[in-house]
């Protein structure tokens, strides 16, 4: 059974690692929750529209990506986190999205169409008016340690994760760099 699962509204933490305790969750689930389950993994992505930048939840997350499976992921653990989030769908939204919102933290792909997550990453850090963001990158693909390396040495990147997402690392990385949310 590899079935990844919904983050736990009362603990906030996700149990996709311990194999022995989901399956006895979800074998004991009541019928609400598989429902809810196959929605959510059913259910198109219809992005929140982002806030304006005067009204944001702080810390705030750009999360970068051009695929919205990411989007919606990322989107879906980071506000249950607490952290604010706004959404760009590819390098050139990010950096626009980036000079508007000032945000505490970027989240990007590394591989996106046009202008990819590391370009992007070194645009921001180049530009005196962005140069102190928090820059993450995350990839499916670079995985290896040169890859991590040249983030950190070409791309000045400050993280990097790998996906698919892992709850426990995303929330790690948001905690070193952002700190606790505040409580709401």
């Amino acid at each position: 059974m590899n079935r990844r699962t919904l983050v736990c509204p009362a603990c906030r933490t996700c149990f996709c690692k311990a194999t022995a305790y989901k399956e006895s969750f979800w074998e004991k689930a009541p019928q609400t929750m598989w429902d809810r389950a196959i929605a959510e993994r059913c259910a198109v992505f219809d992005p929140p529209a982002n806030p304006p930048p005067a009204s944001v939840e702080r810390p705030l997350v750009l999360v970068v990506d051009d695929e919205p499976d990411i989007r919606r992921v990322a989107h879906l653990a980071i506000s249950t986190l607490g952290y604010g989030v706004v959404l760009g769908r590819d390098a050139l939204e990010g950096l626009d999205l980036a000079s508007r919102y000032q945000p505490d933290l970027v989240l990007t792909d590394a591989l996106m169409p046009k202008v990819d997550g590391r370009e992007m990453c070194s645009r921001l850090k180049s530009d005196p008016a962005t140069s102190g963001l928090k820059i993450v990158i995350m990839t499916a693909i670079y995985t290896a340690a040169r890859y991590r390396s040249e983030a950190f040495r070409d791309f000045h990147a400050d993280d990097y994760l790998s996906k698919p997402l892992e709850f426990r690392e995303l929330r790690a990385v948001l905690a070193r760099h952002l700190g606790a949310p505040a409580l709401r």
